[in-house]
């Protein structure tokens, strides 16, 4: 045999089995997508990973910042991929490529990164600053910063198609979520936290609250309706006592289908004392020839010193039991933070407004 003849069979040899390693054909095809997400570049990110679809709220239109593609990267930092098998169809139009895909456990990269937006919605609730959707990928990626997540293996099925003898991945969400490790798909389950972790998430912001949150959070505007000129003062200093004296705990949780309930205790400052104070010092006033002579304003304007008297010189807490609510909306458990909780913080301070005035 002629060496050229012997070099052309040994060319078409290699070929051949290049061609069934998986380095032509659809296997190569998928081999080229998945290295370069493997080296984190953007743009192939981008072609198989909507940021659409793995934010956290859909409240705000998505800007895809810096920060964005950041955290992006940090979640596919371990990304990895082996190929298992490949199939052609008869006509060579279409194929299937099976991968095994290795990345972060995604299920709790979710579970944690829906406890951070609920907590951050608490926050932004006691601020009054909402900062809309790009803040989701701060979370995300502050999770990524802070947390070790273990490695898991998936698999995911490419689907391609032969377009003038070139092979294509077909884009779709499946694919999507299969090479997100199925992050998708845990974001989008309500039931992806337990009521009780949900409600726990609410409430444990409440516990770092500053005087000016309880304020914002609360709608302070003269709780007391004293008309005074104390009246903001009054407000800021209430809001002081129930940041010093808040606490809570959870006793229990029922769930029944999508409907949840759960009792729960509150500690805050113990308001009944203080006005009780202040209407005693209210009485006594009302007895000396200075409160005959009063006008109305000026009557108000003692009232509010006494109560402010009292917020500031109070040290005393109570703690009251109440049930909470939660109600599955097909998102996620939704905490009903009433009436109940804010009477719980304040100790019924609309039943107490009436009886702060001295009797006529």
């Amino acid at each position: 045999m002629k060496k050229g003849t012997l070099l052309l069979c040994v060319l078409t040899l290699a070929a051949v089995l290049l061609s069934a390693c998986g380095y032509a054909g659809p296997e190569r095809a998928v081999r080229r997508e998945m290295d370069l997400i493997r080296q984190l570049d953007e743009s192939a990110i981008k072609a198989y990973v909507s940021y659409e679809d793995i934010r956290l709220s859909h409240s705000a239109p998505l800007e895809v910042g810096e920060e964005t593609t950041e955290a992006v990267k940090l979640f596919f930092k371990n990304f990895n991929y082996r190929i298992l098998s490949s199939t052609v169809s008869e006509d060579q139009s279409s194929a299937t490529v099976q991968l095994e895909i290795t990345n972060l456990d995604a299920k709790m990269l979710a579970e944690d990164l829906c406890r951070a937006m609920i907590e951050e919605t608490v926050l932004q609730d006691g601020t009054g600053e909402q900062e809309g959707l790009a803040s989701s990928f701060a979370l995300m990626k502050a999770c990524l910063e802070e947390n070790t997540y273990p490695l898991v293996t998936t698999r995911a099925d490419v689907q391609l198609t032969n377009t003038d003898r070139d092979w294509v991945i077909v884009e779709s969400t499946e694919l999507e979520d299969a090479l997100a490790g199925g992050l998708v798909s845990y974001l989008r389950d309500p039931y992806l936290l337990k009521p009780e972790e949900v409600l726990e998430c609410t409430l444990a912001p409440f516990a770092s609250f500053t005087a000016q949150e309880w304020m914002t959070y609360l709608g302070f505007h003269d709780v007391f309706n004293t008309g005074s000129k104390l009246a903001s003062e009054i407000d800021t200093v209430l809001a002081e006592q129930i940041a010093s004296h808040f606490q809570y705990k959870i006793l229990s949780v029922t769930q029944s289908d999508i409907y949840a309930s759960a009792e729960v205790e509150i500690s805050s400052l113990d308001l009944g004392s203080v006005l009780d104070g202040c209407r005693d010092a209210l009485l006594k006033y009302a007895k000396t020839s200075a409160s005959i002579r009063a006008t109305d304003g000026e009557v108000a304007e003692k009232t509010a010193e006494y109560l402010l008297d009292g917020l500031r010189a109070n040290e005393a807490s109570v703690t009251n039991t109440l049930t909470v609510s939660l109600v599955n909306n097909g998102r996620i458990w939704e905490v009903k933070l009433n009436d109940s909780f804010a009477d719980a913080l304040l100790g019924g301070v609309d039943t107490a407004i009436d009886t702060l005035y001295p009797p006529q």
